[in-house]
């Protein structure tokens, strides 16, 4: 606690001079600890939304992508919440900790401590905040365990907690109403996936649901959405799809998608032409991919994203790779993905033009996708099984 100067410097502003005045009461307390608990939480109060400190919030849409991106590996990593905090903080201050956002704190700290509007223990909370930052350093790398840093952290962090609540509060709604319950709180058991693919009315009901609950967070899941579905549509994409599934999205979609070619289909129709064991393939991989903490963050953070969005939007998500001139392929065979693109590009398929991909699919050994392009053959010779193609047993 020695961080602090005894007695203010001479020549000192009047603000400063105030500032060593309140932290020195603080330092001096028989009780120092639980004084500095008690200033910090007065600081975490001042900064929520509608707080003398609010301006100094970090914009939603600037916070979340570094904090889904660093979040679930840190806390898979780390059992102890002080370290997992203190490491969450030391991976996403390089995104959200700048000399410029220092100094617009310094600032509001330093007019909010002359407020008259503000209490004595408003005041002290400042003071010993005010003093604290003049060790911090003004240039990265930031660091929770940096002198002057503490404070930052600490404000950082209590925003963190708030996305997180509202983003567990969300998906209670929906889970809830899609019946989920989740492997350790946090997975999503094999029930709610098939339930996803084979009742997407459920899920629009519990969707709206989850928007009256939250729509500004729903609306920012929206702007991430726009992001997936860009990357998809330029290429720029992890490996996501396997050959037979991105036919079977090309031919069901590609048609809904040019104008005037078919009646409008609405989506759950859609959906239910749409082979079912393809969705679920490509909903259960795409979960998985985002818990892989052996990917690098940004590959972790996109299937986390994409994720979301596949369960939200469903068709819009197949229907970006329906519309890309390029993406990447999981290939099962060299030359797969050049095969896939030929198919892709043709206007018009027939059952008999895919046998070759068919048996090729059979001779490396990938009897179940030799057996979706079988089913696609059905599909395109206007075939339909009971129930529909997304109905399973």
């Amino acid at each position: 606690m020695n961080r602090f100067p005894r007695h203010p410097p001479p020549g000192l502003d009047p603000v400063l001079t105030e500032a060593c005045v309140l932290a020195q009461r603080v330092l001096g307390a028989p009780d120092l600890f639980q004084r500095m608990s008690d200033c910090m939480e007065r600081l975490r109060e001042m900064f929520r939304e509608g707080g003398p400190l609010a301006s100094l919030r970090w914009p939603w849409e600037e916070l979340v992508p570094p904090v889904e991106r660093h979040i679930f590996r840190v806390m898979a990593e780390v059992e102890d919440t002080d370290e997992w905090r203190e490491q969450l903080f030391e991976r996403c201050a390089p995104d959200l900790v700048s000399p410029e956002r220092l100094e617009r704190l310094n600032e509001a700290l330093r007019r909010e401590l002359m407020s008259p509007e503000r209490t004595a223990d408003e005041k002290c909370a400042l003071g010993v905040a005010v003093v604290e930052l003049l060790a911090a350093p003004r240039h990265p790398p930031y660091s929770r365990r940096t002198q002057g840093m503490s404070m930052v952290s600490s404000l950082l962090m209590a925003q963190v907690d708030e996305w997180v609540e509202r983003r567990q509060r969300v998906q209670a709604v929906v889970d809830e109403a899609l019946g989920n319950t989740r492997d350790g709180g946090a997975r999503p058991h094999a029930g709610f996936i098939r339930g996803v693919v084979t009742q997407p009315e459920v899920l629009e009901a519990a969707l709206e649901r989850a928007a009256r609950v939250d729509p500004e967070l729903m609306e920012l899941m929206g702007r991430f959405e726009v992001g997936i579905l860009g990357g998809i549509l330029a290429g720029r994409t992890p490996k996501v799809l396997h050959g037979e599934e991105w036919l079977w999205v090309t031919a069901v979609l590609r048609e809904h998608l040019e104008p005037g070619r078919v009646p409008e289909t609405s989506g759950l129709a859609l959906l239910r032409v749409l082979d079912a064991r393809v969705q679920q393939a490509v909903l259960s991989r795409v979960e998985a991919a985002g818990r892989d903490r052996s990917s690098p963050p940004e590959a972790e953070q996109w299937f986390s994203w994409a994720y979301k969005v596949l369960v939200v939007r469903p068709v819009t998500f197949f229907e970006a790779f329906a519309r890309a001139r390029e993406a990447v392929l999981i290939e099962r065979f060299a030359g797969e993905a050049e095969w896939v693109h030929e198919l892709r590009r043709r206007e018009r398929w027939r059952p008999e033009e895919l046998e070759p991909y068919r048996l090729r699919l059979e001779a490396v050994g990938a009897p179940e996708a030799a057996r979706c392009v079988q089913r696609l053959q059905a599909h395109l010779r206007g075939e339909t099984p009971a129930g529909g193609w997304g109905f399973m047993t």
